[in-house]
C-alpha cells in the first residue's frame, strides 16, 4: 500500500510560516542552534538530508559549501523543493528514510531538520542514516521537543485533523538516544518562547526560559564510531 502523502496539500504554502514575523525569528534560532553543532564543509562536505521538504534547509546548508543530496518521498515537496534549489550543488532523490538507496558510508555526514517525526519507523531511518555515513562521519538530527509549547500546539492541531500534524509523533532527548543507542557528542537548543509571542521575541524567548518552557527544538550530534 502506497505511504499517504501528507505534505501534498501543504507544498505550495510550506514555507510561508518563514515569512512571518514570528516564523522567521525562530527560523533564524532554530538554524543557528544547527550551525553552532554541524561540523565545517571543510571536514567533508557530501551530505544527505532526509526529508528535505522544500529545500528550506538544503538551501542554507548548501551556502555554507555542503554538497547535498536531498531524500523527499513527496512528490509535491520534492517538486517544490527542486525549484528552490536550483543552481546550488544539490541532488533530489525520492525516498524514504528506512531504505535509503545509497551504499555504505557514501556521505560524511546525515542531517534530519523537523523530519524525524513524521517517519514511519525512527529507528531503522536512524540506523539508515547512520550506514550511509562513513566511519568519522556526523548525524545531526533536529527535533521538536515533545515537552515544549510548540508540540502542544501541534498535538492540538492534529487533533483538529489538520495535516501534517495528523502523521507526527514527538520526542524528547532521551528518546532520540535510545534509537541511536549512543549519547551525543554535542547539542543546540531553540525556542523557547509561547507559539501565541508577540515582539519583541528576543525577550519573549528570555521569559520562556524563566518560565521553565522547554525549547520547541534541539539539535543533537553523534560521531560514526565503526
Amino acid at each position: 500500500m502506497a505511504r499517504e502523502d501528507v505534505f501534498a496539500n501543504a507544498a505550495a504554502d510550506y514555507e510561508s510560516w518563514f515569512e512571518t514575523p514570528l516564523g522567521s525569528y525562530l527560523d533564524r534560532q532554530e538554524l543557528g542552534a544547527a550551525e553552532a553543532v554541524l561540523p565545517a564543509a571543510s571536514e567533508g562536505g557530501d551530505v544527505v538530508e532526509v526529508g528535505a521538504g522544500t529545500g528550506h534547509v538544503v538551501r542554507f546548508l548548501a551556502e555554507r559549501g555542503y554538497r547535498l543530496t536531498a531524500v523527499e518521498p513527496s512528490e509535491a515537496m520534492r517538486l517544490v523543493g527542486g525549484e528552490s534549489t536550483k543552481g546550488l550543488d544539490v541532488s533530489w532523490v525520492d525516498a524514504v528514510g528506512e531504505a535509503l538507496p545509497f551504499e555504505d558510508g557514501q556521505f560524511d555526514g546525515a542531517v534530519y531538520f523537523a523530519t524525524i517525526e513524521f517517519v514511519d519507523d525512527p529507528g531503522r531511518a536512524l540506523a539508515e542514516a547512520l550506514r550511509a555515513v562513513r566511519p568519522g562521519g556526523w548525524l545531526a538530527v533536529g527535533y521538536l521537543h515533545a515537552l515544549s509549547p510548540w508540540a502542544a500546539l501541534y498535538r492540538y492541531l492534529a487533533e483538529q485533523g489538520n495535516e501534517p500534524w495528523t502523521a507526527a509523533r514527538f520526542f524528547v532527548r532521551d528518546g532520540l538516544t535510545g534509537l541511536v543507542g549512543s549519547e551525543p557528542v554535542a547539542s543546540a537548543q531553540a525556542g523557547w518562547l509561547a507559539p501565541m509571542a508577540e515582539e519583541p521575541f528576543e525577550a519573549a524567548d528570555e521569559a520562556g526560559k524563566r518560565a521553565g518552557n522547554m525549547p520547541a527544538f534541539e539539535v543533537l550530534l553523534w560521531r560514526k564510531t565503526g
